[in-house]
């Protein structure tokens, strides 16, 4: 089922660099058909084809630091010649990944308990022996 995914992707400025290593890691992907920059400010990835959009996402959070699936739904690359029964269908509800808080547990060192060892002689008599 040929599907299109838009992924937020958070870029420092107009960094070209990063942009063009996520454009090699999405048409990387088997079943990508095309790929593009979209949005106000081209910080999102939109692609179309039979992939899976977990995979994509998790890889571009492991290869570009911070990535956001925005939404996936059906590829609407249909011809539109103005039918007004088309352009009332709902849209797809887009699905909204939180990020997980990192979960920290703390632990205290255990260290072993604390012995005097004494001397079983008595030290009256000199002190260098």
């Amino acid at each position: 089922m040929k599907q299109k995914v838009v992924i937020r992707l958070f870029l420092n400025g107009n960094d070209q660099k990063y942009r063009t290593k996520a454009f090699k890691i999405a048409v990387s992907q088997p079943g990508v058909e095309s790929a593009a920059m979209t949005g106000q400010e081209k910080n999102q990835l939109e692609v179309v084809g039979e992939i899976d959009a977990a995979d994509l996402t998790s890889l571009l959070r492991k290869n570009l630091g911070q990535a956001e699936l925005v939404s996936v739904g059906p590829a609407g690359g249909g011809d539109k010649k103005g039918d007004k029964a088309s352009d009332a269908k709902p849209q797809a509800a887009a699905a909204v990944a939180q990020p997980q808080p990192a979960l920290y547990y703390y632990t205290y060192p255990q260290y072993p308990p604390v012995y005097q060892v004494g001397d079983s002689y008595d030290q009256s008599g000199c002190s260098i022996m």
